[in-house]
């Protein structure tokens, strides 16, 4: 369950980030974070699961917006700000919160750590990923890639999202990979997380999956849950769009939005 969700939100948190969204979809991104950050500011400090959760979708909201008028460095403080408070209500939720209030809290600590994660990726170089054994395709590095356009696709096979953006990924492929595109999709071991003996039978049930959808790019299988926490994708799935030069230029969860068809095709118009 996203602790975004506004059912599960106090009523004046839900208008604030309705009031916010309309704002920003109107075109005043600047009033949509005053909004926010007024809500934020006259919201008691969370001492139950609901307050925990709606200051943690007051905190994304604003740094989401944040972005959208060029200022991460304020999205980032107010990430890092909020999940030091996050972090203090989320141990009295650990002392006498239900298994699913725990869970629920937990939750919103990792997506906020993983949207300050992915806020500080954009415009710098992408680190290397590690792959224990790829399934589809030889072995390769991000540094192999230099001069094309790399997507990495965070991916799971439990994952119906991501089972979905396979057709649309390998739409992508046959339609770009002749101008520099190359696509990556990562997963890890899950079932057999930690469990060795228990791995080749893991890795035959990713490489049945990627042949029943017809996957036409490469698949690779790390071994723990480093490269998606470097990368902020512990959600999933999660799409990170990388320039010719390396640089990281987009971090979405969907091919489908017009900032992620823009910047695609912005960086496979740009030289090698």
């Amino acid at each position: 369950m996203n602790v975004t969700e506004s059912e599960h939100l106090t009523p004046s948190i839900a208008d604030a980030l309705e009031r916010a969204h309309k704002s920003h979809r109107e075109g005043s991104t600047p009033l949509a974070i005053d909004q926010l950050e007024t809500e934020l500011a006259k919201s008691a400090p969370a001492s139950d699961l609901m307050q925990f959760k709606g200051r943690v979708s007051l905190a994304v909201a604003i740094a989401e917006f944040c972005v959208a008028v060029g200022d991460r460095e304020k999205a980032l403080r107010t990430l890092v700000t909020e999940s030091v408070a996050a972090k203090a209500a989320f141990q009295n939720i650990k002392a006498v919160g239900t298994e699913d209030e725990k869970r629920m809290a937990f939750r919103g600590l990792v997506q906020m750590r993983d949207f300050h994660s992915q806020i500080a990726l954009i415009g710098r170089p992408a680190p290397e990923f590690a792959v224990k054994e790829w399934i589809i395709g030889p072995a390769t590095t991000l540094a192999d890639q230099k001069g094309k356009v790399t997507i990495l696709e965070f991916w799971a096979t439990w994952c119906k999202p991501c089972e979905q953006m396979f057709p649309k990924l390998n739409e992508l492929h046959q339609t770009y990979s002749a101008q520099g595109l190359v696509i990556l999709a990562l997963t890890r071991f899950f079932l057999a997380y930690g469990q060795e003996q228990a791995q080749p039978e893991e890795l035959a049930l990713i490489r049945s999956f990627v042949e029943n959808h017809g996957v036409e790019f490469r698949v690779g299988v790390s071994e723990d849950e480093q490269t998606q926490t470097t990368f902020g994708a512990m959600g999933l799935p999660i799409i990170v769009l990388i320039d010719r030069q390396g640089i990281v230029r987009l971090i979405t969860v969907s091919t489908e939005d017009e900032r992620f068809k823009t910047t695609l095709n912005e960086c496979l118009n740009e030289p090698s």
